[in-house]
């Protein structure tokens, strides 16, 4: 399997492609430090990992 950090880097960088053609890095910026934050949380990790949780 790729590395993480390799799967994510398109992602990343068009991300912030948007955001400074949109003159939003700021807003995004926060965004995504908050996303980040969530994630590293133990039970978000565990809701995020379990099959039987559907987005709908």
């Amino acid at each position: 399997m790729a590395d993480k950090t390799t799967i994510a880097r398109p992602y990343a960088k068009a991300a912030f492609q948007e955001a400074r053609g949109q003159k939003l890095l700021g807003a995004w910026s926060e965004a995504l430090r908050v996303a980040a934050a969530v994630v590293k949380d133990p039970r978000v990790a565990t809701l995020l990992g379990n099959p039987r949780v559907t987005a709908i």
